[in-house]
């Protein structure tokens, strides 16, 4: 039998923060999916218990390890979204004006 490796704390606290930012924007969380890398340990689980209820976790081929994001499982005009962690040598300027 498997056990599942705990989730890091810092970890948590990342995604927490992301949800907030999204939930502030006036989007629901029971809506957001958390995208992970398939090698990530944030793979092995299928839901993460968060400040605002438990997040679905997917995973996306697409995603190199050290990326993650939060969005909203809708099909709307306009969706929730946040990224959780990318490397700092990333070229994601949304993320990049808000930290400046």
């Amino acid at each position: 039998m498997s056990t599942l490796s705990p989730i890091h704390p810092q970890a948590v606290k990342m995604i927490n923060k992301a949800l907030a930012d999204v939930i502030r924007k006036g989007r629901k969380a029971e809506r957001m999916q958390l995208y992970v890398c398939p090698r990530s340990e944030l793979a092995q689980h299928q839901i993460i218990n968060t400040a605002f209820g438990d997040l679905r976790i997917c995973t996306s081929e697409y995603l190199s390890k050290g990326y993650s994001y939060i969005r909203e499982d809708l099909i709307a005009e306009e969706i929730g979204f946040a990224w959780v962690s990318y490397p700092k040598t990333a070229n994601i300027t949304e993320n990049r004006q808000k930290e400046a």
